[in-house]
């Protein structure tokens, strides 16, 4: 058990030890939730850089295409400079040559000595050729078979509708620019074979794409759309092979799977592939992400990929970066509990001394108290007994201050009792004094006058011993008929309230036995009928009653109530009616004990209760036994 003793040491340790408690909780807690939150941010970090590197493929992929695209257009705009500077060469040799020989030679000469000029002139590499049209759109240079001059024909009219550029794919396809040589009657161009340029872009673009490096480790492949491969800067043997039966470590046909999700990727413009292959330099597969997209002018599979395990190792990093702050978090919560310990420690023992100060001065206040307290208890059960024997005295002294009201009450109902009776004795004593001096006092009128005295007295004697009787009290509980009881409170004061002209109604629903002392409830029975009386004369009501009904209530208990038309009680004396000294009465005829010691009777000696309340005409006492 705890002793008051050890409070200081409680009071030092109790903050200490909640602190320490609540940091291990609360730093078990922030752990726990700081764990969850890793796991949730790697998770989400997984998610958010594999998203990225998607991204970053698919960039890379739309790069090299716009790359293409680059070099397609200027391969484009070089071929048109060059076949215009060609042309323009030629036309300004045309121009030169008929400006010095027109006045010596014909025009059918001058014509021969440009095709002449013009047949010494050759493009580079077979990459195109010089021709000239007549104003009807033949080809009249060069004679010999250029393959399909169809095709040619058509490239040249419409260029000469165009501005002079021209494109045919019939054939082999070529591009033309055409400029009118007027002087001449005719119209000079040149042509370049399209296939011829692209296949060197197409080189160019290979070497290039073998070359390209981003990221850390990130390169570029090419296949076609007939699985052979074109481009890879780790895979140099197998250019130009057919790696339609490539496979990873799982038997997946990658170079089919690359070339069927790149040409069915649908809106967009490639597809990831997963699958597993070696980094480079390495002879391990691993798992790799790649993003294959289908080129069509050229009918290209352009594919870029990264490998799962890099990510992997910049999640890993990521993650002990959390890590690592997270364990700063929690040191930095360890320290500031330690500080918060100390602190707390020393205001527990700046506490524990104001305590201890003020426990020596409560010890000691109490020291003195106690003795107080032993000195007043030698005293008190003298005291005790001395107020117990004053609670007695007055007690009595209401009991005896009650009986003499009771008293004079029961002198005025003698009163009213022996009233008519003493006025028939005096008619009596007249009649024999009449019958006396006129001579007529024979026996038998003395006898029969005798005779109705004697029965007069006797009502009277019987009066004294009815009323001695009912105020001698009860000894001990006894069985008793409350209806009984009643009856002995009714013939007292019958002539009461005979006399104040009330009228006493009686209802009674069944006769009830009880225990308790039957003189005092008949008491307690005439209190009431007398307060009735009292109020009903007081308040002068013009036909007064009294309603008396006896029975039983629910709970088979014996229940008396007596109501008047009087008016009711007061709602501001209902709660301390049955107080002492509190009197519905004027001053001068009620005491304000009536009540209460009914209320003694009843509830105290009985084991009963007396209760009042103002129903639709009056006030209404109950009892209940």
């Amino acid at each position: 058990m705890f002793q008051e003793k050890h409070l200081p040491k409680l009071i030092f340790i109790t903050p200490i030890v909640t602190i320490v408690l609540l940091t291990f909780f609360i730093l078990s807690f922030f752990i726990f939730i700081e764990r969850a939150n890793l796991r949730f941010e790697s998770e989400a970090l997984e998610k958010q850089l594999l998203s990225q590197q998607k991204t970053t493929l698919s960039y890379e992929v739309q790069k090299v295409f716009n790359y293409f695209e680059y070099h397609s257009r200027t391969m484009r705009q070089n071929i048109d400079n060059e076949l215009k500077d060609r042309v323009d060469d030629v036309h300004m040799m045309g121009i030169n040559l008929y400006a010095k020989n027109n006045e010596q030679k014909s025009l059918t000469e001058l014509r021969q000595d440009l095709l002449l000029t013009l047949s010494s002139l050759h493009v580079s590499a077979h990459r195109g050729y010089y021709f000239i049209v007549n104003s009807k759109g033949e080809i009249i240079y060069p004679q010999e078979e250029l393959g399909d001059r169809i095709g040619l024909k058509s490239a040249v009219a419409e260029a000469m509708q165009n501005g002079g550029y021209a494109t045919s794919e019939v054939g082999r396809p070529r591009r033309v620019y055409v400029k009118a040589l007027s002087p001449y009657g005719w119209s000079i161009g040149a042509a370049e074979y399209l296939d011829l340029a692209m296949l060197r872009l197409k080189r160019e673009m290979i070497t290039w794409a073998e070359s390209l490096r981003y990221a850390e480790g990130g390169y570029v492949w090419i296949h076609n759309s007939s699985h052979t491969l074109l481009a890879h800067p780790f895979r140099p043997d197998s250019i130009g092979k057919d790696d339609v039966l490539l496979q990873d470590i799982n038997g997946q046909f990658i170079t089919q799977l690359f070339v069927e999700k790149a040409m069915h990727s649908g809106e967009s413009l490639g597809s990831f592939v997963e699958y597993s292959w070696p980094k480079p330099y390495e002879n391990e597969p691993s798992k790799k992400i790649s993003y294959v997209a289908f080129y069509k002018p050229w009918n290209w599979i352009v594919g870029t990929g990264i490998y799962v395990s890099d990510v992997e190792k910049t999640i890993a990093l990521k993650k002990e970066e959390m890590k690592a702050k997270m364990d700063r978090y929690i040191l930095g919560v360890i320290v500031i509990a330690i500080f918060s310990m100390m602190i707390v420690g020393f205001l527990s023992f700046l506490i524990t001394q104001q305590i201890n100060t003020a426990l020596e001065s409560y010890r000691s206040r109490v020291h003195n108290q106690t003795e107080a307290l032993k000195e007043f208890n030698a005293t008190l059960r003298t005291k005790i007994n001395q107020a117990l024997a004053e609670s007695k005295q007055k007690d009595l002294a209401l009991m005896h201050q009650s009986r003499l009201a009771q008293m004079g009450e029961m002198l005025s109902i003698i009163a009213h009792q022996w009233r008519q009776p003493l006025s028939e004795v005096s008619g009596i004593f007249m009649e024999l004094e009449t019958a006396a001096k006129f001579g007529k006092a024979n026996k038998a009128l003395i006898m029969q006058s005798a005779k109705e005295g004697d029965t007069l007295l006797s009502y009277m004697s019987r009066t004294i011993d009815d009323f001695r009787n009912f105020f001698k009290p009860s000894k001990e509980r006894v069985s008793f008929s409350v209806q009984m009881a009643c009856e002995e409170a009714f013939t007292l004061a019958r002539a009461t309230l005979k006399n104040a002209h009330i009228s006493l109604q009686i209802k009674q629903h069944k006769s009830v036995e009880v225990m308790g002392f039957p003189n005092e409830y008949a008491q307690v029975v005439l209190n009431l009928l007398l307060n009735a009386k009292d109020v009903l004369m007081e308040r002068q009501i013009l036909l007064p009653q009294i309603w008396v009904e006896i029975g039983m209530n629910a709970e088979g208990k014996s229940l008396v109530c007596i109501r008047d038309n009087a008016g009711g009680i007061e709602e501001s004396l209902m709660q301390s009616i049955f107080e002492p000294y509190v009197s519905t009465k004027k001053a001068s005829s009620g005491t304000g004990l009536g009540l209460y010691m009914a209320k003694m009777i009843i509830e105290d000696n009985m084991n009963g209760k007396l209760y009042a309340s103002n129903e639709n005409l009056g006030a209404q006492f109950c009892i209940e036994v």
